[in-house]
């Protein structure tokens, strides 16, 4: 067993991972380079936070975390749905939204099917043609899943590609710009900004669904639990902890490998003290404060991550005192790299690069498309840089209901980011908030995984989705006004100045 995992495990860590963990820190790059390895970042970046939720995923870890934050909270409509909104965006924050809705399918059913067991609620209704359509409660609780994903992507930087190809793309087109979205600035800036949206998603789910502010309603009285329903639901997360058994040592050791990702990310250049990174930069004495990037620190985790045993069964080739004490069988890594390669969406990776090349083809050097784009636009300038802001967003959150986040951000982000150079704004104001706002496909099926999975799952009919996510599109839409007008030059003082490194 010892020599399969020397012969097999270390190799395949190695020769998969070393030479993608050394790249972000060999050498100083030109002016080309270094746009050719913004684009490599990124994708690097997308890869790690992949490999990172994937870790979670195979551990079975978010689903305990899921658990307890319910048991913890409480077994009403009101506390059930605070602990799954809130503990899916927390856990979006880190695995990819689609994961994050789908681990939350089977919960949600079985907390229903308790209370339907019990004569509280229907779980489905009976739709024109005769079919099976969900209930208004069903909609609430698995609606409330996708919007949370969907929320709490944009809290980190790993949380959804959309982050990765607008932070790539402002690099890309302004190599000489200060690093301003660094993981802890990005941070300080979407932590309180997803907090204050997902409080609004979830009030306006109490008050449609819940009856909440309505105590004679109909949802209010729809929405009552007596106590022989509360300790059903008690039973019911009860008998899936203990499925879960204790704790395992792969949840452990994916717990301190996740833990060392996000200090890494904090205190790679944190600008408060010196960083690891600016620790390795001053000792190669590179000019370029950039030198060192997050998928120095992603890579190095997912490389830890494919390198260590995921139980602790592997020790016993060291304690064994004869052969038939040793481990009769195989011992997986943390990462288990075979069901990664099978499920890995590795199409994301032309789709950013392909967004890429698409913004490079675009700039001056080449058919100076954003340049002539920027023109059409130029006559935007006589309008309030606020009222901009606001139209900005709300083209871009319309327009990402109907077609990839991804995509949309590929091809808004650049636009906007030309359009404030032509009317002297500072251009990572107005990424920021294309950026962001691409994300927020909360009305159709089509706008994004996470819906289709719930809509598929529960056979939730398009107008109830629009319904559920008509009131989150306009309290996203205000409150990302507010926050990028207001809470991002706090952040981020220079937005309010043309800055000088724009070519």
């Amino acid at each position: 067993m010892a020599v399969f995992w020397v012969t097999e495990c270390i190799p395949l860590a190695v020769t998969s991972f070393l030479p993608i963990v050394i790249f972000p820190l060999t050498g100083i790059m030109s002016t080309n380079e270094t746009c050719c390895c913004y684009m490599n970042d990124t994708i690097m970046m997308f890869l790690g936070s992949m490999w990172l939720a994937y870790a979670v995923e195979q551990s079975g870890f978010h689903i305990r975390l899921a658990l307890y934050a319910i048991q913890a909270v409480g077994y009403s409509h009101y506390k059930l749905l605070f602990a799954m909104c809130f503990t899916t965006m927390f856990v979006s924050m880190w695995i990819t939204n689609t994961a994050a809705t789908t681990m939350m399918v089977p919960i949600n059913f079985a907390l229903l099917q308790v209370f339907e067991d019990q004569g509280l609620l229907k779980i489905y209704d009976t739709g024109v043609d005769g079919e099976r359509i969900a209930s208004d409660i069903t909609t609430c609780y698995f609606c409330a899943a996708t919007f949370s994903a969907t929320i709490g992507g944009v809290g980190s930087l790993v949380g959804t590609a959309t982050n990765l190809v607008f932070i790539g793309l402002f690099s890309r087109m302004y190599p000489n710009a200060p690093e301003y979205l660094s993981f802890p600035k990005f941070s300080a800036f979407a932590i309180p900004y997803m907090l204050l949206m997902e409080a609004f998603v979830y009030l306006y789910l109490i008050v449609v669904y819940l009856g909440y502010l309505r105590p004679n309603s109909q949802a209010a009285k729809r929405a009552q639990i007596t106590e022989s329903g509360i300790e059903a639901a008690k039973a019911a997360v009860t008998e899936k902890l203990e499925k879960l058994g204790r704790i395992t040592f792969w949840e452990i050791i994916v717990i301190i490998l996740f833990s060392g990702a996000i200090i890494l990310f904090f205190c790679r250049s944190p600008q408060i003290f010196t960083g690891w990174g600016d620790m390795i930069s001053l000792y190669f004495d590179a000019d370029d404060k950039k030198f060192v990037k997050d998928s120095a620190a992603v890579m190095l985790i997912g490389f830890l991550m494919l390198l260590l045993p995921s139980s602790m069964l592997f020790f016993k080739n060291f304690t064994a005192k004869d052969h038939g004490e040793l481990p009769n069988k195989g011992i997986q890594s943390v990462l288990i790299w075979d069901k990664v390669n099978d499920i890995m969406p590795y199409s994301f990776m032309f789709l950013l690069g392909g967004g890429f090349a698409l913004s490079n083809a675009a700039k001056k050097d080449y058919t100076d498309l954003n340049g002539r784009i920027g023109l059409l636009l130029k006559n935007m300038k006589d309008l309030p840089n606020k009222l901009i802001i606001l139209l900005i967003i709300i083209f871009t959150v319309f327009t990402t209901n109907f077609a990839s986040n991804v995509a949309v951000c590929n091809v808004i982000s650049p636009i906007v980011m030309q359009l404030a150079q032509e009317i002297n704004q500072n251009p990572l104001w107005y990424n920021i908030a294309a950026g962001f706002s691409s994300s927020y496909a909360l009305c159709l099926p089509v706008g994004t995984p996470g819906n289709l999975v719930v809509q598929s799952s529960a056979n939730i009919p398009t107008s109830k989705m629009i319904k559920a996510g008509l009131g989150p599109t306009v309290s996203t839409i205000i409150i990302s006004w507010l926050c990028v007008c207001y809470w991002a030059p706090v952040i981020w003082p220079d937005l309010h100045n043309l800055p000088n490194w724009i070519e």
